[in-house]
């Protein structure tokens, strides 16, 4: 109960700064008060106009995210007969294709030309080669219907190979030691208003496919498997080609096994459903993957389950993406992105498992983002992991709407119709994958810069010279204004100014040099030290980076580590190198706390971050190298704290280790040369970083923030996720009052077995 009240509070205070800040926001604007006083209350309205151009807090607070998914309530198991490959030949009616017509022997199924029906439960044995015709499943909604290919080729120029008109379930099984073809045309013959069937294999009920066997199945017209229920895969070795998506279930797709080489014009595997918070997920237990597509590698609708599986995915748009959350305990997979490595919106936990995302645009982007446990080794031409603040897609948000308002096939239609991408829309023109979009030579805009490189004209009525402002709109109404308090602005006096610094003149950074110690001056991203906290126009509370354990490995042209809310280190291994002059190895917007772990970040001294605080010392050091340089760190007797070998070259480090004490010596050697440092858990006065003052690096004297300092540490995100400590003393996911739910819904293998 307690801690419901306190998210609320959290929850209402956020409110009352949004709307205060939105407020301040507007009055700034019409006043044009700017900064040129250098205030704190300049500043709250800088940050409160930067949120509300962004829309960041707008779109979250629209979303009720807990209501998109239930994970407790989706069904990740298998049925023993789901995995049960095996049939009874004698007691199976035979199908025997043959040019263009067919031959039936035994119950359940006719043959009228070119076409073969089966209307009743029972299992079916199909081989022989239809030139242009189909196979189709009409049964009644109770039964189970298995369909054996044994050597069967289908092609079908106006329709699907195989469709499934009605059955409870249909198993596909792919007999022992054979190849198997199903391929529609180009052009489907459907009656006006209608989209469906739009797959080479389609279905409108649960479909299976299991065995040992091969299929080929080419999707010609659209998608290459289509089920409009679940779609269950527990073996065989099948290889898609589609125009638009590989794999669909429109309310799940679970892979226990198999092997899958799929290229697509739009996505690999895909699950549609996000009306439904149990269904709409994509869950993967086993098998081999080969994925190239042009849209994204692996989406879901509400939940990307990751327990097992290996292989390689390649894709224009999102390697593993999911519309709410994502998780990944275990598998091998390396990825190759033209926009993001893993993309679910809300959050990304990972206990267990392997990811290497070789190429990407950004490695990790979730709103939270949990690593526990695993290896994850990510190389990004913009950043490695970065926490932003959660959005509804605007296609996901069409489709559920057009679903609402003309039913459930209309809805599906509409979420299908938007996967499919040009190739050549998607990724660099030459075809490789990661690239920056926008820009030359990915040069981004200077700050207060348009896309020209000029300053913007100043708003009319404003002269610069005398600072005269504009007269208030004629028909202003400060009532219209938002409700709420304006942003309280801290006690005491305003800080004096530097000295030489005059009233709205901006103060300079510091010249770089190390301090006697080779330490660097620490603190969050407030060089400036004026204002303080967060102006970055997405800031959000909601916003976690939290490193719990395993092996981080990063290489990054933005910041390696970017969080819009919070970074917490509480053990693991966390190594990251920025190549970016404008960005820093570790960037934050509220604070970034070490308790435990080993850090090496290296990156840029002109927007260099460190942590806030921890109750494990840290440092940032000056101590610069290039590309292949050899970085260590060792204690004061010389003992190697940890080896990192910087793929970019840098300017500056922030280290961090369990077996620093604080105010302990240690050394940052850079191919040999050495550089020493004074570990601590308390940052020095002002600090190297950007625009976005911290929280906690800000105070004169070095004197570090009392209290526990920590906005959101005690509740860890929007959905209840843990502190530092928490995840640390009982290993916790990150994942708040569902952690054991959530813990037996994604831990390994599904357990208990299942009748059908």
């Amino acid at each position: 109960m307690m801690k419901m009240q306190n998210l609320e509070t959290v929850a209402q205070r956020r409110r009352r700064w949004a709307r205060g800040a939105a407020a301040s926001a507007l009055v700034a604007t019409l006043a044009l008060s700017g900064c040129a006083g250098g205030t704190y209350g300049d500043g709250a309205a800088e940050s409160g106009e930067s949120a509300g151009e962004g829309g960041g807090a707008a779109a979250t607070e629209a979303v009720d995210w807990d209501a998109l998914i239930d994970i407790d309530g989706m069904d990740f198991e298998y049925s023993n007969r789901d995995k049960d490959a095996s049939y009874d030949a004698a007691a199976a009616t035979t199908i025997t294709l043959a040019g263009a017509g067919a031959t039936v022997v035994g119950d359940g199924a006719v043959a009228d030309g070119s076409t073969v029906t089966i209307s009743a439960a029972g299992t079916y044995v199909v081989s022989g080669e239809l030139a242009d015709g189909a196979l189709v499943v009409n049964a009644t909604d109770q039964d189970k219907v298995q369909v054996v290919l044994a050597g069967a080729t289908i092609r079908n120029a106006d329709g699907p190979a195989l469709e499934v008109q009605q059955a409870d379930k249909v198993f596909v099984t792919l007999a022992d030691g054979t190849q198997n073809t199903l391929a529609d045309g180009s052009a489907y013959a459907l009656a006006d208003g209608e989209d469906e069937p739009n797959a080479a294999l389609f279905s409108k009920d649960d479909l299976t496919i299991n065995g040992t066997g091969a299929l080929t199945v080419e999707g010609n017209y659209r998608h290459g498997v289509n089920s409009k229920d679940d779609l269950v895969i527990t073996g065989g070795a099948i290889t898609v080609t589609a125009v638009e998506d590989g794999l669909r279930g429109k309310d799940c797709v679970k892979i226990a096994d198999g092997s899958f080489a799929v290229t697509a014009g739009g996505d690999g595997v895909k699950s549609s459903n996000d009306e439904d918070p149990t269904r709409g997920f994509v869950s993967i237990d086993g098998g081999t993957f080969a994925l190239d597509v042009q849209d994204d590698g692996v989406q879901a609708a509400t939940y990307l389950r990751i327990a097992g599986g290996e292989g390689a995915v390649r894709a224009a748009d999102h390697a593993l993406r999911s519309e709410v959350e994502a998780a990944m305990t275990g598998g091998d997979f390396t990825v190759e992105a033209g926009g993001k490595g893993m993309n679910p919106e809300t959050r990304f936990t990972m206990d267990g498992g392997s990811l290497a995302v070789t190429g990407c645009d950004e490695g990790i982007e979730a709103e939270e983002v949990i690593i526990n446990d695993g290896v994850l080794d990510i190389v990004a031409s913009d950043d490695g992991i970065n926490a932003a603040v959660a959005e509804r897609s605007d296609e996901t948000v069409d489709a559920a709407g057009d679903a609402a308002e003309s039913g459930d096939a209309t809805g599906d239609a509409t979420a299908e119709g938007s996967s499919a991408v040009d190739p050549g829309a998607s990724g660099s023109t030459d075809g490789s994958f990661g690239a920056p979009a926008g820009g030359q030579e990915g040069q981004r805009p200077q700050d207060g810069q348009g896309a020209d490189g000029q300053a913007p004209e100043p708003p009319e009525g404003f002269d610069p010279q005398s600072g005269e402002r504009p007269e208030m709109p004629e028909d202003f109404d400060p009532s219209q204004l938002p409700e709420g308090d304006v942003p309280a602005m801290p006690e005491g006096d305003r800080p004096e100014l530097p000295e030489g610094m005059e009233e709205g003149q901006m103060p300079q950074r510091p010249d770089g040099e190390a301090g006697a110690d080779g330490a660097m001056p620490q603190g969050g991203g407030g060089g400036m030290g004026v204002a303080g906290g967060p102006m970055g126009a997405n800031a959000s509370e909601d916003c976690l980076i939290q490193i719990n354990g395993g092996t981080v490995t990063i290489q990054a042209g933005g910041d390696a580590v970017d969080s819009n809310g919070y970074v917490e280190v509480t053990g693991g291994t966390l190594l990251g190198a920025s190549s970016g002059n404008g960005d820093s190895a570790l960037d934050y917007e509220y604070g970034a706390t070490v308790t435990g772990g080993t850090v090496l970040l290296a990156g840029s001294a002109g927007m260099a971050e460190s942590f806030t605080e921890g109750t494990q010392p840290f440092a940032l050091v000056m101590a610069q190298g290039s590309a292949g340089a050899k970085v260590t760190v060792t204690d004061a007797a010389g003992t190697s704290l940890v080896d990192y070998t910087a793929p970019v070259a840098f300017q500056c480090v922030v280290v961090s280790a369990p077996q620093l004490a604080e105010g302990d010596a240690g050394t940052v050697s850079v191919d040999g040369a050495a550089t020493e440092f004074t570990a601590s858990t308390t940052p020095t006065a002002g600090g190297m970083g950007g625009q976005r003052g911290g929280m906690r690096g800000d105070f004169s004297g070095g004197e570090q923030p009392q209290g526990d300092g920590g906005q959101g540490r005690d509740f860890g995100g929007r959905r209840g996720g843990q502190n530092a400590e928490g995840a640390q003393d009982s290993g916790a996911q990150g994942q708040g009052g569902n952690t054991a739910a959530r813990s037996n819904a994604t831990a390994g293998a599904p357990q208990g077995e299942l009748v059908a």
